[in-house]
């Protein structure tokens, strides 16, 4: 008797990963390609659906079958159309049908969710949110995301395609543009967008003239590993850039545990490989500007998972869509 499968999927600002996944969350096999979101979406939707075959070929080897696909896309999603609605750092795929054109592809049910929630789920399931009943998630990679667990389930609020957008919260009116449009978000001062972004300012402004960082702007080759790499080194702008991050990030947890009357928040994402950068000033930022919530009571943890947890999260809300079974962490 086959066994049943899913197939977990990540697609981010810059890869999309995919995993061969049991429905309790095990992963099987898993493979990652640059999304190339400039090429278009049907391009995109293409190397997604060979991607995909090769997990279905990967689930006939171990003698299961792939039962459906789940999706963790960047951005507000509507869930029930299957269509990404406004994606800030996937915009070739604005109002495009996702799940219907894979599906037909693939000829298998696909499920669009949020990228922060599927992390979300699969950090509950497997990793740093396990056995803790109500939290919030943080994602750091290419953008900001940013998921609620309450009472061991993912919250969706009235279901508007969005829910616990963390990065578009603002912070400071007066701060950066954020690839949404708005200035001064969370988004703008806490990714791996800022913080590449802060080198090419100090670059442009001519306070960053030479060395690697300056190089590797002028040649396409800057990314948040090697501003991480800087940092560590002891290079000024960089620990900036990093303190940049914690404290805001922190400024926004204060907030946010003052609202909900929580202390737990599990960070994950790229950019948590500067962990040790940023910690310090978000625990500093977050003693700050906590009013109601004692600091010494807030527990901050770095998720366990990498990037498993999406792949596992996104195959356990899909499992729970073809099941009827109840879209619980746990």
């Amino acid at each position: 008797m086959e066994s049943d499968l899913l197939i977990g999927g990540d697609i981010g600002g810059t890869h999309m990963r995919l995993a061969l996944v049991t429905p309790d969350g095990e992963i099987l096999h898993q493979s990652r390609e640059a999304t190339l979101v400039r090429a278009g979406a049907a391009d995109v939707v293409g190397r997604l659906a060979l991607q995909c075959r090769e997990m279905m070929e990967e689930g006939r080897r171990a003698g299961g079958r792939a039962r459906a696909v789940g999706l963790g896309v960047a951005g507000k999603i509507d869930r029930r159309a299957g269509a990404v609605l406004f994606s800030p750092n996937l915009p070739t795929m604005n109002g495009f049908p996702l799940a219907g054109e894979l599906g037909r592809a693939l000829v298998l049910p696909v499920f669009l969710e949020n990228d922060a929630d599927v992390f979300g789920v699969g950090e509950s399931l497997l990793g740093a949110g396990r056995g803790i009943p109500h939290w919030i998630g943080v994602t750091l990679g290419t953008g900001v995301g940013g998921c609620l667990i309450l009472g061991g389930k993912l919250w969706r609020g009235d279901d508007l395609g969005f829910c616990g957008e963390l990065g578009h919260m603002v912070i400071d009116p007066g701060g950066p543009l954020c690839a949404c449009g708005l200035r001064g978000c969370l988004e703008a001062h806490a990714s791996s967008s800022a913080l590449k972004q802060g080198v090419r300012d100090a670059v442009n402004g001519g306070r960053l003239r030479k060395g690697i960082l300056h190089e590797a702007c002028l040649t396409g080759e800057l990314t948040s590993e090697l501003i991480c790499q800087e940092a560590r080194l002891g290079d000024d702008l960089s620990r900036d850039l990093f303190h940049r991050l914690g404290w805001s990030l922190g400024l926004a947890l204060a907030g946010l545990f003052s609202v909900l009357g929580l202390r737990h928040a599990v960070i994950g994402g790229g950019v948590c490989s500067g962990w040790d950068l940023f910690i310090g000033p978000l625990m500093e930022s977050l003693t700050h500007h906590s009013s109601m919530l004692d600091p010494g009571q807030a527990v901050i943890r770095r998720g366990e998972l990498g990037d498993e947890a999406a792949l596992a999260g996104s195959a356990r809300l899909a499992w729970a869509r073809i099941s009827g079974s109840h879209e619980s962490t746990s």
